[in-house]
């Protein structure tokens, strides 16, 4: 099995570097690497034994951000690791955090030699980001390992019979599992790994705490004009077409959309759906008369703006995987998104609790929309998501402090 992990990678490795001829992530995927163990050396990490957490991309980093935050705050030093460049491009200078890596690709000699030159004295892997060497030579060191958010189903490698050997065997590296689910434990269960814990997911914790600094946006205080918006945030075309048909009711709403993908061409697309009626946020000229459709033609708006809203439409619910739905949760704000929203632990939560509603047309949209012109309704649906939110939190404070006290244990 381990031939067969090892011919794996290093087939992705050559995909990777032909991508890379056409590709801008592939490219920074490849270059980001090169010359990585000459940067690990001249960085002298090893000397301060480090906390290492190794994210695979944006997503995991939000759910270790705060356990990040948490271990910055009480001194401790912190190697970040990702494996895809959408996670290191945009979090490589995070100010939390003493250094920021590529993770070479798994194989014995690279993970010996990176643990080598880091020294880790605690390793925290986020949700399913697991590599066989890495996770091998930590068991092999005493390294006090963790997995944290993590969430299994049952039709995962590791529940597959021989062909999930090698997957079970890397769970077994882990010293202690923190789970987001009762049925991610009973999974373990199955398999006899029984060092695990239930404790939620750390994102809530990362979006409540995030909260608490959100900014106020100039653009759309003007934009809007003291109304709330209807925000799509990560739109896909699907979310924006159910819009465009949605406009005959939606008349007399401002309209925010935050494209998934922040590039050109997919940012024009969107915008000449709408016409007259939309502008772009970087062109907007707050002396104008003021359009209907907002388009966020950037990075790091999108959470600030839930702010402003009335309704959330999350993209990514009719194909792509559903995008954030805890940050417009955090503000206490209705949610709606696209039919597939099932492998979601916090969205099968919230419909169950009605406070998120999934549509798949127009006059879904329309029904829903119709329901929250009741004020009653509307303020029923914002105290169950306020309370789903604050009895969801603490799973940081509670991993954080397992951690440190493996650390005073030595």
């Amino acid at each position: 099995m381990t031939l067969l992990y090892r011919l794996s990678i290093f087939v992705y490795a050559i995909g990777v570097s032909i991508v890379a001829l056409f590709s801008k992530k592939a490219r920074l995927f490849t270059k980001g690497r090169q010359g990585i163990f000459d940067h690990l050396h001249t960085a002298h990490i090893a000397q301060h034994s480090p906390i290492w957490v190794h994210c695979s991309s944006l997503g995991e980093f939000e759910q270790a951000r705060s356990i990040i935050d948490a271990l910055h705050e009480k001194e401790e030093k912190i190697l970040l690791t990702f494996f895809s460049p959408s996670g290191y491009e945009i979090r490589k200078n995070y100010p939390a955090v003493d250094w920021v890596f590529y993770l070479p690709l798994d194989s014995p000699k690279n993970a010996k030699l990176f643990l080598q030159l880091t020294q880790p004295k605690v390793a925290i892997f986020v949700k399913y980001d697991l590599w066989y060497y890495y996770l091998s030579q930590l068991k092999l060191s005493s390294t006090p390992t963790y997995l944290i958010s993590a969430l299994f189903q049952k039709d995962q490698i590791f529940f597959k019979g021989w062909t999930g050997k090698l997957h079970r065997e890397m769970l077994g590296c882990f010293d202690k599992i923190y789970l987001q689910n009762e049925e991610s434990k009973t999974l373990l269960q199955n398999i006899q790994f029984e060092q695990s814990e239930v404790v939620g997911d750390t994102r809530v914790d990362s979006v409540l705490e995030r909260k608490k600094a959100v900014k106020e946006l100039p653009i759309l205080d003007t934009f809007l004009a003291g109304k709330k918006a209807i925000i799509i945030g990560s739109a896909y075309a699907e979310e924006v077409n159910l819009i465009c048909e949605a406009m005959s009711f939606l008349k007399g709403e401002k309209i925010i959309i935050a494209p998934h993908v922040v590039e050109e061409a997919n940012v024009v697309s969107f915008q000449n759906k709408f016409g007259k009626n939309a502008i772009r946020y970087s062109l907007y000229d707050m002396g104008e008369s003021s359009p209907s459709v907002l388009i966020l033609d950037n990075i790091g708006t999108l959470f600030h703006s839930y702010r402003y809203a009335k309704l959330v439409f999350i993209g990514g619910g009719f194909a792509n995987g559903l995008h954030n739905t805890l940050e417009p949760a955090s503000f206490g704000v209705p949610i709606c998104f696209g039919p597939q929203y099932h492998r979601f632990v916090e969205a099968v939560d919230m419909v169950q609790l009605k406070c998120a509603f999934p549509i798949r047309t127009a006059s879904e949209l329309k029904s829903l929309y119709s329901q929250l012109q009741d004020d009653r309704f509307y303020a029923a649906v914002q105290q169950r998501t306020n309370e789903y939110m604050q009895e969801s939190k603490g799973a940081s404070d509670h991993i954080v402090d397992e951690v440190m006290l493996q650390i005073q244990k030595g």
